[in-house]
């Protein structure tokens, strides 16, 4: 799994930071869930301009309906003010039916 090393290597420090001072440790952890949250939508939104659903949905580990309910609505607002309405459409139709 790539970055498992970095990610063993946070937890640590999480853990270290909540045994030293749990109130400041959980500021931290609610800056990192931002953080981490705003990247993800980040790579959603990535992946989108050559993946289907279907293939977020398995990278997320979830089904493609629920990467859509989670990510669609403003996946679809993003494309439709850079998109023609015709390319729109078509760029809908193709991430869908994958």
């Amino acid at each position: 799994m790539a970055g498992f090393e970095s990610s063993e290597l946070l937890d640590r420090d999480i853990r270290q930071r909540v045994a030293d001072d749990p109130l400041e440790a959980l500021s931290a952890i609610t800056d990192l869930r931002a953080a981490i949250a705003q990247r993800e939508r980040e790579a959603v939104f990535l992946a989108l301009e050559e993946h289907p659903w279907r293939e977020v949905g398995a990278a997320l580990g979830v089904s493609k309906q629920a990467a859509f309910q989670r990510f669609g609505r403003s996946w679809a607002v993003m494309t439709k003010a850079k998109l023609s309405k015709a390319a729109w459409r078509e760029t809908v139709k193709q991430r869908l039916s994958g």
